[in-house]
């Protein structure tokens, strides 16, 4: 009898039966269906599954104090014993940071690890390690669109984008989904200065072709600068070299400015869409609204969206809907008409042309 009380009070010490609850994932989407989830909660799939790792099932929901990761599936082998329907995986507590949580982490053992932080961003929870272990993806695989779930109490967050200047009295492109619905715009980054934030408005915009024009609106704003670059409106051709600047997933990426390169893969977007290129250069959210620019430093593109079933298939929107877009303006700007980055390395021309590419942020 006394052996059998000592195991069982080990048991509860590594908190092996102590951390369970009654949800399963019957009762979880019962519950996001009743009352609807955030832009987060969810069920979550681990993409990796190895002789070492679990392809783990869990879902994620609100509490008072912050968020609970719930099992739901996955443990196998030696630990599979260890694991119930309902048992909390993790406890997510918010930092500064908007979608990045510090972590109480329970290992396949149940032991507790707190060297790693969790980000959500796009339908994907990352799992990042601070002792060095490899990061793990989960992807969103409830609710979907389809599921009809309402989205409620969401953390407040402002959605980011990309613009860049192209006239020095403040007239920044950016792109129509970046904007659409924003109670406030906000700029960051002019003259690569990201503490200072000027307040912008929409000077005009075309759903039909997802561009926006907008100008900061701001008292503490003065100029800004020399636009280094032109616009092309001439059609681009089928294997041009070209390169993009933007900044895509800040929550994890930051804020210092991304290039990515590649060619023109194709004069037309997706399924024939005649107002877009496709290209090569990889885009992740956050790149929307950037600039597509070719080999000399000439504006060719507007970034909008990639294929998300496809490898290195991006898409812009061709400038010749940009210059029509700047003539419905009631007063036409002074666009620039040197291009400073011709005739430069690659490396010259993204340390100029970075001074006039934006982060957009909007509530």
């Amino acid at each position: 009898m006394k052996h059998y009380i000592i195991i069982v009070l080990l048991l509860l010490t590594n908190g092996l039966f102590a951390q369970s609850t009654s949800w399963n994932e019957y009762k979880l989407k019962e519950h996001w269906k009743s009352n609807g989830a955030d832009e987060i909660e969810g069920i979550y799939e681990n993409t990796t599954e190895t002789q070492l790792i679990n392809k783990y099932r869990v879902g994620l929901v609100k509490t008072s104090s912050g968020y609970s990761l719930v099992y739901l599936a996955g443990a196998k082998g030696d630990d599979a014993w260890r694991w119930s329907i309902g048992d909390i995986k993790a406890y997510l507590s918010a930092t500064a940071t908007p979608f990045l949580f510090k972590t109480k982490w329970y290992m396949a053992d149940k032991t507790i690890s707190e060297s790693l932080y969790i980000t959500f961003e796009s339908g994907f929870m990352k799992i990042i390690w601070t002792d060095g272990r490899p990061q793990r993806l989960y992807i969103k695989v409830f609710p979907t669109t389809n599921d009809n779930i309402t989205q409620s109490g969401n953390q407040s967050k402002p959605a980011s984008g990309t613009g860049f200047g192209i006239a020095s009295n403040g007239i920044i492109v950016t792109n129509y989904h970046v904007i659409d619905g924003a109670k406030t715009i906000k700029v960051r980054g002019v003259n690569s200065d990201f503490n200072k934030i000027y307040k912008a408005k929409v000077l005009v915009s075309d759903k039909n072709n997802d561009l926006a024009l907008i100008q900061i609106d701001d008292y503490g704003f003065t100029s800004l600068g020399t636009i280094p670059f032109t616009i092309k409106t001439s059609l681009a051709g089928v294997g041009e070299n070209i390169f993009v600047l933007g900044y895509p997933l800040r929550a994890t990426m930051g804020d210092e400015i991304k290039l990515t390169n590649g060619i023109v893969s194709s004069k037309t977007g997706f399924q024939g869409d005649i107002t877009s290129y496709q290209i090569s250069a990889p885009v992740q959210p956050g790149n929307s609204g950037g600039p597509l620019f070719d080999s000399q430093g000439n504006l060719i593109g507007i970034i909008n969206a990639k294929h998300t079933g496809a490898e290195n298939a991006s898409y812009a929107v061709k400038t010749s809907y940009l210059t029509n877009l700047i003539d419905l303006l009631p007063s036409s700007p002074k666009l620039q008409t040197i291009n400073s980055l011709a005739g430069k390395t690659l490396t010259q021309q993204v340390e100029l042309a970075k001074k006039f590419v934006y982060i957009i942020e909007t509530e």
